[in-house]
């Protein structure tokens, strides 16, 4: 893919907003490449990781394992990017969850070290990653809110991603 075919696509991603034609430029230079083909993890839940994608071509389902399952979260394709929580998380915490090629799939991917040379376009990059995770804790509140209010179990936060037997009801006739 050309690099001016590159920076349009760059220009269309959210996490992007507010950055100028320089800023993007600035960004893709300290990036790397990368593709997958169909049915490859790219990421593994669990696994150390300080790198972030951003899908330039291809499809990909972001996925966690639950119960000995695999539940699927959320499907992306291009313009869209996996692994921001890694930027912002310490280093030896484990990727929250998978990720899988559904087709050949191309990335740029940026790795803490590379994104802390351009500290003026990483500040920028931060602020619209905390942003983003905000928006994903205002809409896993507002769920875990409307569970509650309509009589659905949910857990403690302690045993979220865990195997789990369903409450035993004491058996309250004498």
């Amino acid at each position: 893919m050309e690099t001016a075919t590159i920076l349009k696509l760059l220009g269309t991603v959210r996490i992007f907003n507010g950055f100028g034609p320089g800023d993007l430029e600035d960004f893709l230079a300290q990036t790397t490449g990368s593709t997958a083909g169909e049915g490859a993890e790219i990421i593994a839940e669990g696994e150390p990781g300080r790198h972030m994608h951003i899908i330039l071509s291809g499809k990909v389902e972001v996925f966690r394992k639950s119960g000995g399952r695999s539940v699927s979260l959320v499907k992306l394709g291009p313009g869209e990017t996996f692994g921001e929580m890694s930027l912002v998380l310490d280093a030896n915490v484990g990727r929250t969850a998978s990720i899988r090629a559904l087709e050949r799939t191309a990335t740029l991917k940026i790795d803490h070290d590379n994104l802390a040379r351009i500290p003026a376009v990483a500040s920028k990059l931060y602020r619209n990653i905390a942003r983003t995770l905000a928006t994903r804790l205002k809409l896993s509140t507002d769920l875990v809110v409307f569970q509650v209010q309509y009589g659905a179990y949910v857990p403690q936060s302690a045993t979220l991603g865990r195997s789990r037997r369903k409450p035993v009801i004491p058996d309250t006739e004498d």
